[in-house]
C-alpha cells in the first residue's frame, strides 16, 4: 500500500474502505482533530486549563490543513465518487463523530466561559463598591454615595 492508498484506523477498519488522495488525507486530519479535542476537552473537565493550552499551535495547524483539504475536495468532487459512494459515506460517518466532539467541547467551553465572566463581574462589582466616594453626609447622617459609578474594568490577558 503506497502514500497515496491509506487504510485508516477506526473502530470498524475492517469495513473501511480504501481512500487515496485528499479524501485520506480529510479523514487522517479528522480523526487527529478529534483525538485532539477529546484530550483538550477532558482536561477542561478536569479543571487543568494550563495544561489544555498546550494543543493550540497543533490544533490551529491541523485546522487550517483541513480546511485546504476540504477545500480541494469540494474542487474535485470526483475523488468523492457518487452521491452514496462508500467513501462518501465513510467521510459522513467519520465527520459525525468529529461533530459530536465538537459539541461537547464547545458545550465545556461555554461554560467554563461563562463561570470566568461570572467571577470577573463580581471581583469588578465588588471592585467598585468598595471605591465608590462618599460626598458628603445626607440629612440622616449616611453617606451620600453618587447616583453614577465610576466603572471599574478587569482583564484576563490568557487565552485557552
Amino acid at each position: 500500500m503506497t502514500d497515496a492508498q491509506t487504510k485508516l484506523p477506526q473502530t470498524d477498519a475492517e469495513n473501511a474502505p480504501l481512500l487515496t488522495g485528499d479524501a485520506a488525507r480529510l479523514v487522517k486530519l479528522t480523526h487527529a482533530l478529534n483525538d485532539l479535542l477529546t484530550q483538550e476537552t477532558e482536561l477542561l473537565r478536569s479543571q487543568r486549563p494550563r495544561e489544555a493550552g498546550q494543543f493550540h499551535g497543533e490544533k490551529n495547524r491541523l485546522m487550517s490543513e483541513y480546511r485546504e483539504t476540504l477545500n480541494r475536495l469540494q474542487i474535485n468532487r470526483e475523488q468523492l465518487g457518487g452521491d452514496n459512494s462508500e467513501v462518501r459515506n465513510h467521510i459522513k460517518s467519520v465527520t459525525g463523530t468529529f461533530r459530536e466532539t465538537l459539541r461537547d467541547h464547545a458545550r465545556i467551553v461555554l461554560r467554563l466561559k461563562s463561570v470566568a465572566e461570572g467571577l470577573i463581574k463580581t471581583v469588578s462589582e465588588e471592585a467598585t463598591r468598595q471605591t465608590q466616594p462618599v460626598i458628603g453626609y445626607g440629612s440622616s447622617a449616611a453617606p451620600n454615595v453618587p447616583k453614577t459609578l465610576r466603572p471599574t474594568s478587569l482583564s484576563l490577558n490568557r487565552t485557552i
